[in-house]
């Protein structure tokens, strides 16, 4: 039997992570559950992860990198309006078409608030730093720093809030026209600047 290295046994353990969340929620979200589901044994979950909460903050790092993949396809050269609308459109783009990446993000979200609210707003700063370091490559320097953190929050306050709804209502054209909705008020906002 090959051996594995720990860096691909963690992401084994990250991927299985999602789905069991996505399917039984953080609660239940056992860590013999996650290492069935990845197909290993328990005793390597614990050697790769000490915690249980240190796997659950690798998950999280893991899946707010990925939607941030998406901001590499915000076409370059139109405003900064349109710009900003086009990230909001991306991200939720991205979250409708990785229905359990959605799911999971937000569970242990709200998991951790209730869990470990130091976790919370340590991944709260990461998402808001990430969206306006975005924010910055695409649209450049051209808002004072305080604008441009502020729009980043809004940004991260309308993916979260239309990806809950959605996860409610569960309506892919309800969530596009909300999509839209807001990305117009989004870009009103930074077409007043």
């Amino acid at each position: 039997m090959a051996r594995v290295g720990a860096e691909l046994r963690r992401q084994d353990f990250v991927e299985a992570t999602v789905k069991v969340i996505a399917e039984h929620g953080v609660a239940n979200a056992t860590t013999r559950r996650i290492a069935a589901a990845a197909g290993c044994p328990l005793a390597s979950l614990h050697y790769v992860f000490h915690t249980k909460d240190d796997l659950l903050y690798a998950v999280y790092e893991s899946l707010f990198n990925l939607p941030h993949q998406a901001l590499t396809n915000v076409p370059a050269g139109t405003t900064a309006a349109e710009t900003t609308a086009e990230m909001l459109r991306q991200l939720v783009t991205w979250f409708s078409t990785n229905p359990d990446i959605a799911k999971a993000q937000t569970e242990l979200f709200f998991w951790a608030m209730r869990n470990n609210p130091e976790m919370a707003t340590r991944i709260y700063a990461v998402a808001i730093e990430a969206t306006e370091q975005a924010m910055e490559k695409a649209i450049g320097t051209q808002f004072d720093k305080a604008f441009l953190k502020a729009t980043s929050r809004l940004l991260v306050h309308l993916v979260d809030g239309l990806i809950i709804a959605w996860s409610a209502h569960g309506d892919l054209a309800r969530l596009e026209a909300e999509t839209e909705t807001a990305c117009e008020a989004v870009a009103l906002l930074v077409a007043s600047r």
